[in-house]
C-alpha cells in the first residue's frame, strides 16, 4: 500500500499554545475538521466524543475547529463544546495552517493517520460510527 506522508500544520490548543500535527507522530491520529455552524459536523460529533472516551489513551484525536473569526471564534467554539458536554481535545485553526495544508473546502473532513505519520484514509462529509470504528481498528493494527 502506497501511503502519503501527512502534511504538518500548526493550530492552537485550548490554552492558546501552538501545537503541530507532527508533535503527535508516533501514535495513531484522527484529525477532524469541523465548525459549530456546520449541521453535518454536529451530526458526527457525538461519535468522535465516544471514540475519544474509548480510545483517547491510544489514539490522538484532534478536533480542529475552522476558526475564521467571522462565522466561528475561539470563544464560540469553546462555548459550543462546553454546552454540549464534549471533552475531546479542541484545536483552533486561526491561521488556516491546517485547512490550507489539506485543501479543506468542505466540512466535515476526517483524516486517519497511522503512527508513522502516513495518511491511511481521508473522508469528506459525515462518517458514521461503523466507518469511524473500522478505521480506528485499522489504526490500532487489528
Amino acid at each position: 500500500m502506497n501511503l502519503k506522508k501527512a502534511k504538518d500544520f500548526t493550530v492552537l490548543n485550548n490554552e492558546g499554545e501552538n501545537i503541530n500535527l507532527s508533535d503527535f507522530f508516533g501514535k495513531p491520529i484522527i484529525v477532524n475538521f469541523w465548525a459549530s455552524w456546520c449541521g453535518p459536523c454536529k451530526m458526527e460529533l457525538p461519535e468522535f466524543e465516544e471514540a475519544y472516551k474509548t480510545y483517547g489513551e491510544e489514539i490522538e484525536i484532534l478536533m480542529v475547529n475552522l476558526t475564521d473569526e467571522y462565522r466561528e471564534t475561539v470563544e464560540s467554539a469553546k462555548k459550543f463544546t462546553k454546552d454540549n458536554n464534549y471533552s475531546f481535545p479542541l484545536y483552533f485553526d486561526t491561521e488556516y495552517s491546517a485547512s490550507n495544508a489539506y485543501g479543506v473546502y468542505s466540512i466535515p473532513r476526517t483524516l486517519f493517520i497511522n503512527k508513522d505519520g502516513n495518511i491511511v484514509k481521508s473522508f469528506t462529509g459525515v462518517i458514521d460510527k461503523e466507518t469511524l470504528d473500522r478505521y480506528i481498528k485499522i489504526l490500532r493494527g487489528e
